[in-house]
């Protein structure tokens, strides 16, 4: 049985790498030798049987937005994973699995009571119901592991989303137990598409970091509100964890912008390394290498 990792990255801007485009040197072109991904051209339906892997480059990946070659979080570790490789690190190859869409959470595109609907294309123009296709693709996900004699060994799910939730609960959205539920609802029916509880790391929301100062006493209660929410899950569900960017070393409390980009809202592409590099760092950990 080959024995492989899978990474899985699913949320909104800040999973997409929104506004942070690659320089020409860190585009990947040519694909990679030990990290697959899904393409969007063969995988990118509701109607597909099978899942095609292809070896990994930074276009093509993100089964939603067509936003390619930007500093995410996938294409980070899908670089920083081969380079290991290729310096001697005895790791598995990667499967990445990305689904997001800037600006769109649990109460839009996310939203696991929306009907099916697939319209690709970049922000603005793309209409996707990512539930439904997320669980589409983790179901297919388990028959392919299946069919093709895979060991699966999950870094697990990063969920980089709440930019949306933030903004509606400052526009007086009900803050009861509502959100907790939706996330409860969307993490569950993806655990059982696969058939396995895989880790799932849950992105704490820093503006904080970016709103210091701000006195309109509207934005930090809703982002203190959804983090909340975030703790409570981890609570509630197991092998759930937050991971807090504001533990990177390049963070300067007095400098917003260490962390983000110029809007404060999206983080940079060092912030988007570093996470990257720790999802390495644990994995070679876990795994003694």
């Amino acid at each position: 049985m080959n024995k492989i990792a899978v990474f899985m990255l699913f949320g909104q801007s800040n999973a997409t790498g929104h506004g942070a485009p690659m320089s020409e040197e860190d585009i990947i072109k040519e694909p990679l030798q030990n990290v697959w991904g899904l393409n969007r051209e063969p995988n990118q339906s509701f109607d597909t049987e099978g899942l095609k892997f292809s070896r990994y480059t930074s276009y093509g990946m993100n089964l939603a937005e067509n936003q390619d070659n930007t500093y995410s979080v996938a294409n980070c570790l899908a670089k920083n994973w081969q380079r290991d490789i290729d310096n001697g690190v005895n790791l598995p190859d990667l499967y990445i699995i990305h689904i997001s869409i800037g600006g769109q959470g649990v109460y839009g595109m996310w939203s696991p009571d929306r009907p099916k609907k697939l319209i690709p294309g970049k922000l603005e123009d793309v209409n996707i119901s990512m539930y439904p296709l997320a669980i589409h693709i983790l179901e297919l996900l388990k028959k392919h592991f299946e069919r093709c004699d895979i060991e699966p060994d999950f870094i697990g799910l990063h969920w980089r989303g709440g930019e949306q939730e933030f903004w509606q609960h400052i526009n007086n959205l009900k803050t009861d137990d509502k959100l907790k539920n939706v996330y409860k609802t969307m993490f569950n029916g993806m655990r059982k598409a696969v058939g396995y509880e895989f880790p799932i790391v849950l992105h704490k929301l820093n503006f904080e970091a970016a709103l210091t100062g701000i006195e309109d006493g509207k934005h930090l209660p809703s982002m203190r509100y959804i983090n909340e929410a975030f703790s409570e899950l981890c609570e509630e569900l197991p092998n759930m964890s937050m991971l807090d960017s504001l533990n990177a070393p390049h963070y300067k409390p007095d400098d917003a912008y260490s962390l983000f980009r110029w809007d404060l809202i999206h983080y940079n592409p060092q912030t988007n390394e570093w996470v990257s590099r720790e999802i390495l760092k644990d994995y070679k950990k876990k795994n003694s290498l």
